[in-house]
């Protein structure tokens, strides 16, 4: 099944093209206490976005503000929209090998990423609201729940 691509998300695939490499992502948000574990939820974009874009974004941040409340106040669960056409945000495209805006599960102890996920299927799912949530909620469950 082919998944939707904005323009902008296929120009900044096609740019990154080999540069993709296996370093370790940087960890560029601090857990609440250092001996903490944290799941942060980004939504990376670029600069110009799509509607299907704009949509995915708002729909991920309503499913997790909706299912994880508790976590969210607490700190255990973070949603960040993240633009990757910025200078210091481009690495992420790298770090976390974004084909496109895509939304990335990472689950940080002590300020370091230990485990982290693309949910590749947001794309496929977004006219869904139903698969959709489910999707992206069972995904936010089995990391937050993950010892390992």
């Amino acid at each position: 099944m082919m998944r939707r691509r904005c323009f902008a998300a296929v120009l900044v695939a096609a740019m990154v093209g080999t540069a993709i490499s296996a370093e370790k992502p940087a960890a560029p948000v601090p857990a609440a206490k250092a001996t903490k574990t944290q799941v942060i939820a980004y939504y990376f974009h670029g600069t110009i976005r799509c509607e299907t874009c704009l949509k995915i974004e708002k729909q991920a941040r309503e499913a997790i503000e909706a299912r994880f409340p508790v976590e969210m106040a607490e700190k255990r669960l973070v949603f960040k929209a993240v633009n990757y056409d910025e200078p210091e945000t481009a690495h992420f495209l790298r770090d976390y090998k974004l084909p496109c805006p895509s939304l990335v599960l990472v689950r940080q102890k002590a300020g370091k990423d230990e485990k982290w996920k693309l949910l590749d299927k947001t794309w496929e799912h977004v006219e869904n609201p139903i698969k959709f949530n489910e999707y992206v909620e069972g995904e936010v469950e089995k990391l937050l729940g993950d010892p390992k």
